[in-house]
């Protein structure tokens, strides 16, 4: 029988996430060895993980995505884990047997307390270009395989897409501060990115001359 738990500290961080430029979030989380990458994407783009917590497990290297009920924006985060998903977050902590029954739920209270109520957009942006070759995998990004930015692009038709904009944090290596000051003049005069792939050897382009031009286009 599944486990039913809401993981209701999610909350801070939920809200925070709708009200981001890129609609996504990342943070690790430590219980005894266990080592966890939480991560959310909720653009409404993200039709697929709009409503998913990926858990990606790091001494294991094992990745679940648990699906997420109820009215996240008043705190509620029901999930329902299944005996392969416990057995998954068991094995990750490595323990040590001791003969005793292993609680779970104390387990599962622990990680929401460990959730943290805020994080910086510095912090954010360093764990997920820390962890960009596992976000690849999620479907949350387009074009996975472009990574070399190659300038800006008027769109006639449609707005800037989230799923492209986002990865300006995780593949450049610019501030968090200008790639975020970029996205906003990118969305306002209804441009996007363009990308390519490494072989193609271009000219990576310059997140601060970027700005610089998009400014001047401004005036």
């Amino acid at each position: 029988m599944a486990i039913e738990f809401n993981f209701n500290r999610l909350q801070n961080l939920y809200i925070a996430t709708l009200h981001s430029f890129d609609k996504a979030m990342a943070f690790d989380i430590e219980i005894g060895r266990g080592r966890f990458l939480f991560m959310m994407y909720l653009s409404d783009e993200d039709k697929e993980s709009k409503d998913m917590l990926f858990v990606y497990m790091r001494n294991t290297r094992i990745l679940r995505k648990i699906k997420m009920y109820g009215n996240h924006k008043k705190g509620d985060f029901k999930v329902f884990i299944n005996e392969e998903v416990k057995d998954r977050f068991i094995q990750e902590l490595q323990l040590i047997p001791n003969g005793g029954e292993f609680d779970f739920i104390c387990f599962l209270n622990q990680l929401n307390e460990n959730i943290p109520l805020e994080i910086t957009q510095d912090i954010k942006v360093r764990t997920l270009r820390n962890n960009r070759d596992i976000i690849r995998t999620l479907n949350v990004i387009d074009e996975a395989e472009k990574t070399v930015l190659i300038g800006d692009r008027h769109l006639s038709v449609g707005t800037p897409q989230d799923k492209t904009l986002r990865k300006l944090y995780l593949y450049t290596n610019a501030s968090a501060e200008d790639v975020t000051h970029l996205i906003k003049l990118l969305k306002k005069l209804n441009r996007t990115v363009a990308w390519t792939t490494e072989d193609n050897n271009y000219r990576v382009a310059d997140i601060r001359e970027m700005i610089n031009s998009l400014n001047g286009s401004e005036n």
